[in-house]
């Protein structure tokens, strides 16, 4: 079964002790996909800032796709 990467955390931490571990916060995988896209994409923008964001998104989407597969 592939895993489910779309709520995963890119930087999780965890807290608790024993069985009580958990992920209680961090960035959304997605949104720093989208980040470091949008990064290299206000280089050299091209377009309105909303349209930029969008592509940000429409490319961490893309490599969210990919990621689930090709998960083991």
């Amino acid at each position: 079964m592939a895993r489910n990467v779309t709520d995963e955390l890119a930087f999780p931490m965890y807290c608790g002790t024993g069985d009580d571990i958990n992920n209680s916060a961090g960035m959304a995988l997605r949104d720093y996909f989208a980040a470091a896209a949008l990064t290299g994409m206000l280089s050299n923008p091209r377009g309105d800032l909303n349209g930029v964001v969008i592509a940000a998104y429409r490319i961490a989407d893309a490599m969210i796709d990919v990621r689930e597969r090709s998960a083991p």
